[in-house]
């Protein structure tokens, strides 16, 4: 039988008592700890109250960041804190992540980080390359542009100069035309007939083709006919009055059409 002495009972109740004041004590030291006195607390509580969170429970919720996290955040210690807990930081407290790391001295050296800066300078590099490059393109676009501008002014001037080559005969003497005409309208028509040739050979080397011949009598066609009435009925005869051109298959301009001759004609 165990018999336990008045003296071994106060001696019990006084060591109880220096550990539950001891817990107690250490208790109220990490509440008041965890409140407030870290190198960062001030700052933090600062961007908390402004963002409407209440504790650091309420930011630990927001930020997901756990207990040792948040020790680390308020005392400064960044290198165990991953790059994503504190860019969902700098997010709750609507700052750029280079600003809260700078405000809160977190070491720049974060593996993670510094990874993600060599990523972020990589990029902006390739950016810088893509940037000049489009660069590059614009300006041989200009180029390019101005040397077409250039061609095609080459191009139509030298089928100008080709065009009156061609038509030179007919432009030197078609004032002359004009003015014997005046002068002698009694002057027969098929005297001045072969001064037309050089339009027949144009017509010829650039391929057009004649549509009809004038005062020929044909079935109408409206595909290639313009007639001078409505009711002119597909396949009717009709008399070409002028001729039209066509072109590789494309018609440029229709023979117009009459169901009658000029008058005094036939």
């Amino acid at each position: 039988m165990i018999v336990i002495s008045w003296d071994n009972v106060a001696f019990l109740l006084t060591v109880g008592a220096v550990i539950i004041s001891g817990v107690g004590f250490l208790s109220l030291l990490l509440s008041v700890s965890y409140t407030t006195g870290n190198r960062n607390d001030e700052k933090l509580l600062g961007w908390m109250k402004q963002a409407g969170i209440s504790d650091w429970k309420a930011l630990q919720q927001k930020t997901g960041l756990n207990d040792i996290a948040v020790w680390d955040l308020r005392d400064g210690d960044g290198e165990n804190i991953k790059f994503g807990e504190l860019a969902k930081v700098a997010k709750v407290f609507s700052m750029p992540l280079g600003t809260l790391l700078d405000k809160l001295g977190l070491p720049v050296e974060n593996p993670e980080l510094e990874a993600h800066r060599i990523q972020c300078e990589q990029l902006k590099h390739e950016a810088q390359q893509l940037e000049e490059k489009v660069d590059s393109l614009y300006k041989e676009g200009l180029r390019l542009h101005e040397e077409m501008q250039q061609q095609k002014l080459e191009i139509t001037e030298a089928f100008r100069e080709s065009t009156f080559t061609q038509l030179q005969s007919l432009l030197t003497n078609y004032p002359s035309i004009h003015q014997m005409v005046g002068a002698k309208p009694e002057l027969p028509a098929k005297n001045l007939l072969s001064m037309f040739a050089p339009l027949d050979n144009l017509l010829k080397e650039w391929g057009y083709e004649q549509i009809g011949k004038p005062w020929e009598q044909v079935a109408y066609n409206p595909q290639i006919h313009q007639p001078d009435s409505s009711d002119i009925a597909s396949g009717e005869q009709v008399y070409v009055r002028f001729v039209g051109y066509q072109h590789q298959g494309k018609i440029l301009c229709p023979a117009k059409v009459s169901r009658t001759l000029p008058g005094g004609a036939g």
